[in-house]
């Protein structure tokens, strides 16, 4: 016959003859057998001969909180001064001072040269006022002493008043 005790209770198993276990209070079996027993309770183990669902203890959340990140950094710099603003006139690559007139027949933006090549454009300054106009060498002018171009009208309305009819220029192309 096999005792065991557990939570108070004595359960009473019998070996053969198929008798049914019967439940008494460990105090009144332990009188009635004169047998002293020790029980010692365990908890209940994973791998024992128990049908019971072994269990465990709900895992562990450990939460770590990182300290925040430092705060940007900034550094505050003058910036640069732009470079200087420069307009550069390419300087013309011959000039001629000498007298322009104006004749009728020249259309407007066009101009005659004695020397120049057809197409050269021109750029005409009256060394007195210091007024331009730009024409094109389209026609040839007859050779006077001391002109260096002949002007539409409104080319040298540009640059004087055409009552004046002559004026001292300086040509450059």
């Amino acid at each position: 016959m096999t005792v065991v005790a557990a939570l108070g209770l004595a359960t009473v198993l019998a070996g053969c003859g198929g008798g049914q276990p019967t439940s008494a209070p460990a105090s009144q079996h332990d009188r009635a057998s004169g047998a002293s027993s020790t029980s010692t309770s365990k908890p209940p183990s994973s791998t024992g001969s128990s049908n019971a669902p072994p269990t465990t203890a709900p895992p562990r959340t450990t939460t770590t909180t990182a300290p925040p990140p430092p705060p940007p950094t900034t550094t505050t710099t003058e910036p640069p001064p732009p470079p200087p603003t420069t307009t550069t006139t390419a300087a013309p690559t011959a000039s001629e001072t000498g007298i322009a007139t104006w004749y009728s027949e020249a259309p407007t933006g066009m101009c005659a040269s004695p020397t120049l090549s057809f197409g050269t454009v021109l750029t005409v300054t009256n060394d007195a006022t210091g007024a331009t106009t730009t024409c094109t060498v389209d026609d040839r002018e007859a050779d006077n002493p001391g002109r260096v171009v002949d002007l539409s009208i409104a080319g040298f309305s540009q640059i004087a008043p055409p009552s004046q009819g002559v004026v001292t220029v300086t040509v450059s192309w």
